[in-house]
Protein backbone atom coordinates (compact mmCIF):
# COMPACT_ATOMS: atom_id res chain seq x y z
CA UNK A 1 0.00 0.00 0.00
CA UNK A 2 1.33 3.40 -0.95
CA UNK A 3 0.74 7.04 -0.11
CA UNK A 4 1.93 9.88 -2.31
CA UNK A 5 2.19 13.65 -2.14
CA UNK A 6 -0.87 15.44 -3.52
CA UNK A 7 -0.42 16.24 -7.20
CA UNK A 8 2.02 13.39 -7.86
CA UNK A 9 -0.57 10.64 -8.33
CA UNK A 10 -0.32 10.34 -12.13
CA UNK A 11 3.48 10.41 -12.22
CA UNK A 12 3.81 7.87 -9.41
CA UNK A 13 1.17 5.60 -10.96
CA UNK A 14 3.03 5.60 -14.30
CA UNK A 15 6.33 4.80 -12.56
CA UNK A 16 4.80 2.03 -10.47
CA UNK A 17 3.57 0.24 -13.58
CA UNK A 18 7.15 0.10 -14.91
CA UNK A 19 8.71 -1.55 -11.85
CA UNK A 20 9.77 -5.15 -12.45
CA UNK A 21 7.56 -7.50 -10.46
CA UNK A 22 4.59 -5.14 -10.13
CA UNK A 23 1.69 -6.80 -11.93
CA UNK A 24 -1.08 -4.36 -11.05
CA UNK A 25 -1.48 -0.85 -9.63
CA UNK A 26 -4.86 -0.03 -8.10
CA UNK A 27 -5.80 3.54 -7.10
CA UNK A 28 -7.94 3.40 -3.95
CA UNK A 29 -10.01 5.71 -1.78
CA UNK A 30 -9.32 6.00 1.92
CA UNK A 31 -6.20 6.03 4.01
CA UNK A 32 -3.92 4.90 1.14
CA UNK A 33 -3.59 6.15 -2.44
CA UNK A 34 -2.50 2.98 -4.27
CA UNK A 35 -2.20 -0.74 -3.83
CA UNK A 36 0.58 -2.25 -5.91
CA UNK A 37 0.28 -5.98 -6.47
CA UNK A 38 3.62 -7.73 -6.82
CA UNK A 39 4.06 -11.07 -8.52
CA UNK A 40 7.60 -12.16 -7.69
CA UNK A 41 9.57 -15.39 -7.38
CA UNK A 42 11.47 -14.63 -4.17
CA UNK A 43 11.78 -12.36 -1.17
CA UNK A 44 14.83 -10.82 -2.86
CA UNK A 45 12.68 -9.87 -5.85
CA UNK A 46 10.04 -8.42 -3.53
CA UNK A 47 12.72 -6.46 -1.69
CA UNK A 48 13.97 -4.96 -4.97
CA UNK A 49 10.43 -3.94 -5.96
CA UNK A 50 9.70 -2.36 -2.57
CA UNK A 51 12.98 -0.45 -2.57
CA UNK A 52 12.26 0.80 -6.09
CA UNK A 53 8.85 2.04 -4.96
CA UNK A 54 10.31 3.82 -1.94
CA UNK A 55 12.80 5.65 -4.19
CA UNK A 56 10.09 7.22 -6.36
CA UNK A 57 9.64 10.98 -6.08
CA UNK A 58 6.32 11.68 -4.44
CA UNK A 59 6.06 8.46 -2.42
CA UNK A 60 5.66 9.30 1.26
CA UNK A 61 4.70 5.94 2.79
CA UNK A 62 4.68 2.25 1.96
CA UNK A 63 3.30 -0.75 3.80
CA UNK A 64 4.07 -4.24 2.58
CA UNK A 65 1.63 -7.05 3.27
CA UNK A 66 2.34 -10.62 2.25
CA UNK A 67 -0.62 -12.66 1.11
CA UNK A 68 -1.03 -16.26 2.12
CA UNK A 69 -2.45 -19.28 0.42
CA UNK A 70 -5.24 -21.04 2.26
CA UNK A 71 -5.26 -24.80 1.98
CA UNK A 72 -8.12 -26.68 3.54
Amino acid sequence: MINVEPGTEKAVHDCLEKIKGISEVVPVYGERDFIAIANVESISDLNRAVLSIRELNGVTYTQTILGMELKF
